[in-house]
Order: C-alpha cells, then structure tokens, then sequence
C-alpha cells in the first residue's frame, strides 16, 4: 500500500456521504482512507461510525482547525504520499489511478494537483483546467490565486514532512502549505478535470473576510521572505503590521473578495438556469477584479 486518502470533517451533511462513495468508489482501491472529525453536530460523524469498509480508519476530536486536522492526518498516515480530499465534494473514478501512475512516471514531483469542476445542487458547471508549469503556479500562488486547487493535491509525505507540515491552522493554511512545498521540489497539475468542487450558498458566503485575507497575506510574506533569504516574519508581529494597514489597502481588499465572490455567486446562479443574474454577477466580478476575469478568460481560449 503506498497511499492514504485524507479526509477532514466538520459538519459535511448532506454532502458527506457523496464524497466518501466517490473515494471508495475509485479504480484505484490500494489506499488506507482516514478521517478525521472534528465533533461535528449535524449527524456526520454518526454517518461516518456507520461505515463499515475496512479501508476506513476514523478519529473523532475537537474542532481545531483545517491545518492541524489535516497534521493529524498525514502525521498517522503509513504511505508514501498522502491524497487530499474534502467532505463536500466528489472524485472522478479515475481520479486516484491518474494522479498515482502520473507519480509514479514523475519522481521530482512532490505535491500534484488536478483541474476542476463545480458542482451546484445536482448539475455540473465547468470550471477550468489547470497551469502545469511550476514557475506560473507558483506565481499564481503568489497573487493568492488557485495555481493548484488544494483539495485535489496529491503530496508526497517525506514532503510534508521536509516543509515542517501546514503551520497555519486556520486562514491561508492551503495557500502557505502549497508555496512551501513549491520551494521544496516541482509542483504540477495534470491538466484534467478529475475532481468536482461544490459551490452551494453558504459555501461562498463573505464570512470572516478580514481574517482570510490576513491568513493569505501572511502566506505571501513568508514565501517572499524566503525568496529573497530573509528571515520569515512571526504571525504575531505581522499581525501588528496588518492592523496598521492604509484604508486604501483596506478598501482593495473589500473589493477583491467581493469579486471572487461574484464570481462564484455567478456560477451558482447559472447553474440554476438564472442566465441573467449569472452575468450580471459576472460583470461585477469583472469590475472589481478585472486582471483576474481578463486571466479566466485567456485561460478558457487557450
């Protein structure tokens, strides 16, 4: 057995069980698949203690945060790479036999991610293929833009290992996790979509905003410091400095995660057969972001 399928939980129904078939359901079975909830309240984890494959090794704890579940995780994990997956979404069947002979063709490659669709309520919407190249997804990740989608990844353990695992454990955990490991070796995608992304309302909700963009922002920092063999600043003391950020700064910031906001709004409402809300989300988005909708937009011409 040479993987682990890693699943953190918090409060997934009704989607869980979608998302935990669709792993089970691989053509690539050779895999150990642990979960970890995380004391969820909404009947998840009575769901998960239902489950009686033997593949399955559930761990129950309190709520902690994505980065130190998924610690946890790799941590027990006996395999040479680590797959991710989240509680609310679905593989392709293919998914697990593409990434791991990919892999196994590509021994430089430590983190490998796949393109993706969304789904909302019962429909597919196309999303996007992914860059391959590791120089453009680590620019990408710079500008706190997805260059690989997190919950596709799949990552060798001596490589979560080497980069001290996710040091964030909320709020910009998958983005400072990606740009180290982009620092530890070659990070790809492979240029299929093999997983689908759901979007639904509460998913997409503006909540917690400042904390976000603060997670993300510390994550850039850290990334830029190495690059230029600086010492990396502490949370605390960038902390100080993120408070003390201009109203200008402050204002872009609004914008940009009402933009990405819009968009995904947009998806969902074209989804339901709302063409006309749909685009004028879109145009919205485009106003407040209008580098990023120019980038999708080459992006789905090439």
């Amino acid at each position: 057995m040479t993987l682990t399928v890693a699943l953190p939980v918090y409060n997934a129904m009704p989607y869980l069980p979608a998302a935990v078939e669709s792993i089970l359901g691989q053509t690539y079975g050779d895999f150990e698949f642990l979960i970890a909830d995380d004391d969820s309240t909404d009947g998840s984890t009575e769901y998960l203690r239902s489950l009686r494959d033997p593949r399955i090794n559930l761990t129950v704890h309190q709520n902690r945060g994505l980065g130190t579940a998924l610690n946890e995780l790799f941590r027990n994990s006996r395999t040479e790479y680590v797959a991710r997956m989240d509680a609310d979404d679905v593989c392709h069947p293919h998914r697990l036999e593409k990434q791991m002979r990919f892999l196994r063709d590509h021994a430089d490659v430590v983190m490998l991610g796949t393109g993706i669709d969304f789904i909302v309520g019962n429909r597919f919407v196309n999303g996007f293929l992914p860059l391959t190249k590791h120089d453009e997804i680590r620019n990408r990740l710079l500008r706190k833009r997805p260059g690989v989608n997190h919950p596709t990844i799949i990552v060798r353990r001596d490589a979560w290992k080497g980069v001290g695992g996710y040091h964030l454990a909320r709020n910009g955990e998958d983005l400072d996790f990606c740009l180290r490991l982009c620092d530890f070796g070659r990070v790809t995608n492979i240029p299929e979509v093999l997983y689908h992304y759901r979007l639904h309302r509460e998913s997409i909700t503006l909540k917690n905003p400042v904390e976000g963009h603060r997670g993300y922002a510390f994550a850039v920092a850290c990334a830029r410091a190495r690059e230029q063999g600086k010492p990396q600043p502490e949370l605390k003391d960038f902390e100080v400095a993120w408070n003390d950020r201009s109203a200008w700064t402050r204002l872009n910031e609004f914008v940009s995660g009402t933009g990405e906001y819009l968009y995904r709004l947009s998806i969902i409402h074209r989804a339901e057969g709302r063409s006309l809300f749909s685009r004028v989300c879109l145009v919205g988005a485009a106003l407040c972001r209008p580098r990023v909708a120019l980038s999708r937009v080459a992006n789905r011409l090439s």
